[in-house]
């Protein structure tokens, strides 16, 4: 697995950990926040739930009808990924070597995955009821018309900042100070508006963050394989690139595509 994060990158803190013990502590710290944060959304009558709640409240008390256009920042896809994604583009064509590229690709496949497990939880596990839609729950909604929007009424964890904290760490992997800062536009952008808003438990925003990071650096990165297409591919690179602008455009969109198409095959099939 240490063969996807570059030496240079890594710092002195991991020199003297071996391949084994670096994924245990990546497992055990992503388990340990996880369940930590399943815990409160799943038990709302724990410490940590009453937490969870409580800090609802308050981020949920900023929201007003006059905030109405910092959501509209917020579901602009130019806006809130254009860091991200711009990012994600300079380094791909930083330079010449595969194996940067490769990682990329690998960790874009991990990317789809961890919002693919982030959605199946939202409709399989029951922790609690989307804050919107709990009428128990004295929200400063700024806009009542969002509760006729969710398909989903459980909503840990999120899957939008499940997604881009994912792209994040990707970008960390590659370059430390841009992934850091992506970090830190994530957080404020994308995920604490979701809590405000009441669409989401600040729990929700803990687990994206243990589940997107670790789909990253957990996947079994298939890099030989890669590096082996993209060896294929050296003369038509430019098919690369558009396979890759199509992915990346259908991510900064949430997969609304990807999910259209795959609720037209279930129909289609089923």
């Amino acid at each position: 697995m240490l063969s996807v994060i570059p030496a240079e990158g890594t710092g002195a803190v991991w020199d003297g950990l071996s391949k084994s013990t670096f994924s245990a502590l990546i497992i055990a710290l992503a388990a340990a926040i996880f369940g930590l944060q399943f815990s409160a959304a799943r038990f709302s009558e724990t410490a940590s739930g009453i937490w969870d709640r409580d800090l609802l409240l308050r981020l949920s008390s900023l929201a007003a009808t006059d905030s109405l256009h910092i959501r509209e920042l917020d579901n602009n896809s130019l806006f809130r990924g254009s860091p991200i994604f711009v990012s994600l583009l300079a380094l791909w064509f930083a330079g010449d070597d595969r194996k940067p590229c490769s990682r990329m690709l690998v960790g874009l496949i991990a990317v789809c995955l961890a919002t693919v497990i982030s959605v199946w939880i939202q409709f399989h596990v029951t922790t609690h009821m989307r804050p919107l839609l709990d009428p128990a729950l004295p929200l400063n909604v700024a806009d009542p018309r969002w509760s006729l929007v969710w398909d989903r009424r459980d909503s840990f964890p999120s899957d939008t900042s499940t997604l881009f904290f994912a792209l994040a760490t990707l970008i960390l992997i590659e370059h430390r100070l841009a992934g850091i800062l992506c970090f830190l536009w994530v957080a404020v952008i994308v995920a604490v508006p979701r809590v405000i808003f009441g669409w989401h438990y600040p729990s929700d925003l803990g687990g994206s963050l243990a589940l997107g990071p670790a789909c990253i650096l957990l996947f079994p990165y298939p890099q030989a394989l890669c590096e082996r297409m993209l060896i294929r591919f050296q003369n038509h690179m430019y098919l690369v690139h558009a396979f890759l602008f199509i992915l990346l455009s259908d991510v900064s969109m949430l997969f609304i595509s990807l999910q259209k198409f795959g609720k037209d095959l279930v129909r289609l099939f089923g």
